[in-house]
């Protein structure tokens, strides 16, 4: 089998699943959609939607009304999502399939483990992204009528490339998991990689507030920069200042990737010598 072969695999794996944990997917984009909404009307219990609003334009330097609040907040809880989906999914995948399914060694009959690892590291991401941002087609359709679709293929853009980021970054760690460590929940791992992630990214606070190890450790994902990203995505639109986040990610795409092939290489070339 190709590595095209392997692709189709994978995709094939991604929609029986879809029908088979259709709820799970449910609760993917309803979490996220009552977090946003959430964080504009939460504090309105406190103080008067003006003050509130006010805090919004003041924390992001951008005046904003209601629709502008809730377009920027439900954006934002997107990449709490797909965080959280990717790293758990390719880590927890990657160790299902050598450690637990027994088909460690149908898989070395027909592709590497580099191949493998990388078509892994791609594929999810980029299939669990669309399927865990869905809830965003509607929500920035009622705010923005049909602005809110091409807003939201515009999101869609930015968290796809994070996520490929993301992806080979977690199948790093998946690699390291499985064949040089003797973890037996992987998901103990990803499930305290992903908060450290995402906290120190400055989601809905100013990065200057993040304390400076949370806000190193995130530096070398690509999660920070997203962030910065669908904040300009929204509240400026594909300006000249998306180029900064933007290179940094791909950057970071290539450290990751490039790292990614040399373990899973070496992993193969020591694997099938015995």
């Amino acid at each position: 089998m190709s590595i095209r072969g392997v692709f189709t695999a994978l995709v094939y794996r991604e929609v029986v699943w879809l029908k088979r944990f259709i709820g799970d997917y449910v609760t993917i984009w309803l979490l996220p959609s009552i977090y946003g909404l959430g964080i504009v009307f939460l504090p309105t219990l406190m103080s008067d939607i003006d003050f509130v609003l006010q805090r919004f334009s003041n924390l992001f330097n951008h005046p904003m009304g209601l629709t502008d609040a809730l377009v920027l907040s439900l954006s934002l809880s997107a990449i709490l999502t797909v965080v959280a989906v990717t790293v758990g999914d390719v880590v927890q995948t990657l160790y299902a399939e050598f450690k637990v399914y027994g088909s460690f060694t149908i898989i070395l009959e027909i592709v590497s483990v580099s191949a493998y690892v990388l078509a892994t590291s791609f594929m999810r991401p980029l299939i669990m992204t669309v399927l865990s941002t869905l809830y965003l087609i509607p929500a920035l359709s009622i705010l923005l009528g049909p602005a809110g679709l091409y807003l939201y293929f515009q999101l869609l853009i930015a968290l796809t490339l994070s996520s490929l980021v993301l992806g080979v970054l977690s199948g790093i760690t998946g690699v390291l998991i499985v064949f040089y460590t003797n973890v037996k929940r992987p998901w103990s791992v990803s499930s305290t990689i992903v908060p450290i992630m995402l906290s120190g990214a400055g989601v809905y606070i100013p990065i200057h507030l993040v304390p400076l190890i949370l806000k190193t450790i995130s530096s070398i994902t690509p999660v920070p920069y997203t962030v910065e990203l669908i904040q300009l995505i929204v509240l400026k639109g594909f300006s000249l200042e998306v180029s900064t986040p933007l290179v940094i990610i791909a950057m970071l795409f290539t450290a990751y990737y490039l790292t990614a092939f040399g373990i899973s290489k070496n992993v193969d070339v020591r694997v099938r010598k015995g």
